[in-house]
């Protein structure tokens, strides 16, 4: 299999990029600089058609929506056992439950408060949006920790692709889990993986 990543570091390409690496399967990353103009390039928009990361080419056909791309390759690969097979019937429907959690309920609120905090340029930022997303990320971070106060991974004692979509997205704003302990610890136990140990290292060349 023959696969290019498009990626920009600190981004939800890291998403797919942490999948590839736990199923040890080679392939080359093709670095976008996704605010220096890559992304606006004719051709880019042949890969991407919204200029946005990630995009993946597997064997000539490109696939784009970071948890579309992990959801793919966990089923492809099941004796890696990333996903439950779809005839565990609860175990599947506790995992797609929780793969759908994550872009439905959890990272909207996230991207709101990073959204109108630090990406957009000031003078576009709506400052009242970044208390009402706080108290219902909140409220979602409370439910989570209780959740995982109970068991080593979101979908039950195996770890799966859901924990890659939800780790990643939790250490979008760490300083948010200081009073939840059983998603800090969470988190934690998800950096200490090899495998995500390589799929943040930036790869950018060095300055």
């Amino acid at each position: 299999m023959d696969i290019t990543l498009y990626y920009t570091h600190r981004t939800r390409a890291l998403r797919p990029r942490w999948v590839l690496e736990e199923l040890e399967l080679p392939y080359r990353l093709q670095l976008i600089d996704l605010f220096g103009g890559d992304s606006r390039t004719a051709e880019y928009r042949r890969i991407h058609p919204h200029g946005s990361v990630p995009a993946i080419d597997i064997d000539g056909h490109v696939m784009i929506e970071s948890c579309a791309i992990c959801h793919w390759f966990s089923d492809r690969y099941p004796e890696k056992q990333l996903a439950p097979p779809a005839a565990d019937t609860t175990a599947r429907m506790d995992y797609e439950q929780w793969v759908f959690y994550v872009p439905g309920t959890l990272e909207p609120l996230a991207f709101q408060i990073l959204l109108h905090s630090m990406i957009l340029p000031e003078k576009h930022r709506v400052p009242d949006m970044v208390p009402w997303a706080t108290h219902g990320y909140q409220s979602v971070l409370k439910f989570l920790n209780e959740v995982l106060a109970t068991r080593d991974y979101i979908a039950g004692e195996r770890f799966s692709t859901a924990d890659i979509l939800l780790g990643s997205t939790l250490l979008w704003l760490p300083q948010m889990l200081e009073d939840q302990p059983a998603l800090g610890a969470y988190t934690d136990r998800l950096q200490q993986r090899p495998a995500y140990q390589r799929a943040a290292t930036d790869p950018s060349p060095p300055a």
